[in-house]
C-alpha cells in the first residue's frame, strides 16, 4: 500500500499499527495539505458486503462527532475492493504502551484521562452513538498531553458479524461488560463499565480479570468481583476506589447511568488528592494513653496496686521491644519494598521464551508474552522484541512484555493472469508478496497491458515478502509487411493462388463487363506496390467478357453444377447427400433451402471459390421434402427427396 493515491487524495506514506480488523498508515490530504491516518480493512472483512455497507453507515454516523477528546473522522470510502477510513492523525501514543512502561500511573494523572475518556463518552452517548471497545489500545495521548478516543462506531458494525474473526478477538474481553460477554444488548453503561476497568488498570498496573482463555475470562467478567484497587495499591485514595467500584458493578443499573455522572466524581476527587491519607498510616498512640501503667497508692490495697504496677511496666517493656523491633525490621526491609532496587533489562531479543524467563528471575524481573507475531528471520518461541527495551532501568518485580515469533508467515499466491499490472500488484499487496522483475512479451489472445505469466505459479505457499516475477502482454505481434503484386491482367484463379501464397485473403470480388477476356482481373484494393501485411484481405474486379457471362458456359449446366441425391430414413425423416460442383471462374455464394412440412429452411450459405467441389448433408420432415440449390444467386437445382 506504500506510495498508493487513495481517491486522488490521500497518498500512503508508511505502516504505523494494526489491528484485528484494519490496518493503520500514515498518509498525507493533497488537497488539503495536512497529515492523516487511514484505517483500511482487512480483506476478509472487506469482501463482507453485508459488514462492509454496517461499516460503512457506522463510520459515517461517527464522523458526525466532533469533540478535543474525540479522534474525528474525515471521509469514508473505497477503491477497488480497498475500503477505507481517513481520520485525524494524532501524534503520540496509546494508553497500553503508557502503562507498559510506566506500571501504575500516578492517581493524579489516572484521574485526569479517565476524565478525558468521559467527556468524549459524553458526547458520544448524546448523539446515540455507544462505543463498544473502550480499552487502553484505542485511548490515545498526544505529545503535549491530550486524551483522544479513537474507533468510533467500528466495534458496532464488527459485533454485527462476530466476537471472534479469524482467531482475533474483536474487542478485547479484558474490558467486556458483562452484559457484552454474555452477548446481550449493549447500552452506553457499557462503555463505562470499560471505563472503570481501564482506570483500574492505570492505577494499578494490572487488570481486573486475567486467565488462560478469552472464555475464562469472560466468565470472571460476568460471576467474579476484582480484587479491591486498595489491597493492590494503598496510595489509591478510598474516594477513587469507590468510584471504579460502582463503574464496575456487574449489574447495569448499579453502575453510573451517564457518563456525566462519572464525570462529576473524578471532577469531586481531584481536590481532594493531595489531602486524603492512606488509612494503612494511622498516627500511633502515645504512651501516656496507657492509664493502667500509672502507680497507685491506695490503703489496704498497696500488695495488690504494686503488682498491677509491675505488670503493667512488663508490658510497656514489651510493648517498647517489640516496637523497637519493628521499626529495626522496617528499616531495613520497607525500602526495599517500597522504593525496590533498580536493574537493567537484559536483551531479549532473539532468546527462546523459557531462556527468556530464567535470565529476567535471576534479576527479580518477570516475563509476560504481550502478542505473538509472524517473523521472516526469528525462529518459532523465540523474542521477537521488547518493552520495556535492553539496558533500560527498572524497578525490581516489574514485568517486561516481550512479542515471541510464529515464524515466517506463509501465504497462498494468488493468480493474476489476465490482470492489469496494477490490478496484479494490488493482489499481491493484499497477502504480503511484491512484484519483482517485468518482463513484456506479445500476445495473440491477451490485450496490451495485462499479465499473461508469473512466477512463481499460482497456488503455491510461500513466505510474505517474497518477489513475484510477472509477464506482461504486448498485444498482437505486429505481422511482417510485404509489397502488394500487381495482379491486373491476370486469370482471377492465378491471381486467388497467388494471393494465398503470399499469405493475403480475397474478401470480394465484382465482375465488369469489358473488351477483355472472361475472367481477368481488371483491377485490385489495396493498389499494386502498396505495403500490406499478412491476413490483409483484398478486394478484386474481373472481366465478366463483352455479353456479362461466361462463354458458352452461362447458365452453368447440370453437368456444371451437379445435385446427387440419397434419400434415407423411415417415412417421416428424409435426408440427402448434396454433391456441388462449382464451374471454373470466380467464387460464387452457394445457399441451399429445405422446403417441407416445419416451412423454408435455410441450411447453408458459403462463398465458394470456381472449380470447387463438395458436399452437403441435409434433412427434412414430411412426406414430401424438397430441396433447391442456388449458385450466384440463380437456382441451378431443385429436387424432392
Amino acid at each position: 500500500m506504500i506510495g498508493q493515491i487513495l481517491a486522488n487524495r490521500y497518498e500512503i506514506l508508511a505502516k504505523v499499527g494494526e489491528g484485528g480488523m484494519a490496518q493503520v498508515y500514515e498518509a498525507r490530504d493533497n488537497l488539503l495539505f495536512r497529515p492523516v491516518a487511514i484505517k483500511i480493512l482487512r480483506e476478509q472483512y472487506a469482501s463482507d458486503t453485508e459488514f462492509v455497507e454496517r461499516f460503512r453507515r457506522e463510520a459515517q454516523a461517527a464522523a458526525s462527532l466532533s469533540h478535543p477528546n474525540v479522534v474525528n473522522i474525515y471521509d469514508v470510502g473505497q477503491e477497488q475492493g480497498v475500503h477505507y477510513i481517513v481520520m485525524e492523525y494524532v501524534s503520540g501514543r496509546n494508553l497500553k504502551e503508557l502503562i507498559r512502561e510506566q506500571g501504575p500511573l500516578p492517581v493524579k494523572t489516572a484521574v485526569s484521562i479517565a476524565q478525558g475518556i468521559a467527556q468524549a463518552l459524553d458526547h458520544a452517548h448524546r448523539h446515540g452513538l455507544v462505543h463498544r471497545d473502550i480499552k487502553p489500545h484505542n485511548i490515545l495521548i498526544t505529545e503535549d498531553g491530550q486524551v483522544k478516543v479513537t474507533d468510533f462506531g467500528i466495534a458496532r458494525a464488527a459485533s454485527s458479524v462476530t466476537l471472534t474473526q479469524t482467531g482475533i478477538v474483536i474487542g478485547s474481553v479484558h474490558y467486556f461488560s458483562p452484559e457484552q460477554a454474555r452477548g446481550q444488548n449493549v447500552e452506553p453503561q457499557s462503555d463505562l463499565y470499560s471505563l472503570g476497568v481501564v482506570l483500574y488498570e492505570m492505577v494499578s498496573g494490572r487488570l481486573p480479570f486475567t486467565g488462560e482463555s478469552p472464555i475464562s475470562i469472560a466468565m470472571q467478567q460476568i460471576h467474579e468481583q476484582a480484587t479491591p484497587l486498595r489491597k493492590i495499591n494503598p496510595r489509591v485514595p478510598a474516594s477513587l476506589e469507590k468510584v471504579v467500584a460502582k463503574a464496575m458493578a456487574k449489574d447495569p443499573k448499579d453502575r453510573y447511568q451517564s457518563a456525566a455522572e462519572i464525570l462529576v466524581d473524578l471532577q469531586r476527587i481531584v481536590p481532594t488528592l493531595k489531602e486524603e491519607v492512606d488509612e494503612a498510616t494511622q498516627i500511633i498512640p502515645q504512651l501516656d494513653q496507657f492509664e493502667e501503667t500509672a502507680v497507685h497508692t491506695v490503703q489496704g490495697g498497696g500488695e495488690v496496686s504494686a503488682k498491677r504496677t509491675k505488670r503493667g511496666w512488663l508490658y510497656v517493656t514489651l510493648f517498647f521491644i517489640f516496637f523497637l523491633a519493628g521499626v529495626f525490621w522496617a528499616a531495613q526491609r520497607l525500602p526495599a519494598l517500597i522504593f525496590p532496587e533498580e536493574v537493567a533489562v537484559p536483551n531479549l531479543v532473539g532468546l527462546n521464551v523459557e531462556e527468556a524467563a530464567e535470565i529476567l528471575a535471576a534479576r527479580d524481573l518477570r516475563l509476560d508474552v504481550d502478542k505473538r507475531v509472524f517473523d521472516d528471520e526469528i525462529p518459532v518461541n523465540h523474542i521477537v522484541s521488547q518493552n520495556p527495551p535492553a539496558n533500560r532501568q527498572v524497578k525490581k518485580h516489574r514485568t517486561i512484555y516481550v512479542a515471541v515469533s510464529r515464524g515466517p508467515e506463509l501465504v497462498t499466491i494468488p493468480n493474476v493472469i489476465g490482470l492489469s499490472l496494477r490490478e496484479a500488484r494490488v493482489a499481491l499487496g493484499r497477502v504480503g508478496l511484491t512484484v519483482g522483475e517485468v518482463s513484456q512479451e506479445p500476445h495473440p489472445m491477451i490485450p496490451t497491458g495485462q499479465v499473461v505469466g508469473q512466477e512463481p505459479a499460482p497456488g503455491q505457499r510461500l513466505t510474505t515478502g517474497v518477489k513475484v516475477d510477472l509477464v506482461v502482454s504486448q498485444g498482437p505481434e505486429p505481422a511482417p509487411s510485404l509489397i502488394m503484386p500487381d495482379l491486373r491482367g491476370l486469370p482471377i484463379e492465378q491471381a486467388v493462388q497467388d494471393l494465398e501464397v503470399l499469405g493475403l485473403k480475397v474478401r470480394n470480388t465484382w465482375p465488369e463487363i469489358s473488351s477483355k477476356a472472361y475472367g481477368i482481373i481488371l483491377d485490385q484494393n489495396p493498389p499494386a506496390n502498396t505495403e500490406v501485411i499478412r491476413g490483409e484481405e483484398v478486394d478484386l474486379v474481373y472481366s465478366s467478357g463483352p455479353t456479362g457471362k461466361p462463354p458458352a458456359e452461362a447458365p452453368p449446366t447440370d453437368q456444371q453444377a451437379t445435385v446427387d441425391w440419397t434419400p434415407e430414413g423411415g417415412t417421416n425423416l428424409r435426408r440427402a447427400d448434396v454433391r456441388i460442383s462449382i464451374p471454373p471462374g470466380p467464387q460464387r455464394e452457394v445457399v441451399i433451402l429445405v422446403i417441407d412440412e416445419r416451412g423454408i429452411q435455410e441450411v447453408y450459405r458459403q462463398q465458394h471459390p470456381g472449380g470447387d467441389t463438395f458436399t452437403v448433408r441435409v434433412e427434412g420432415k414430411g412426406k414430401q421434402v424438397k430441396v433447391q440449390v442456388y449458385i450466384g444467386g440463380e437456382m441451378y437445382k431443385e429436387a424432392v427427396i
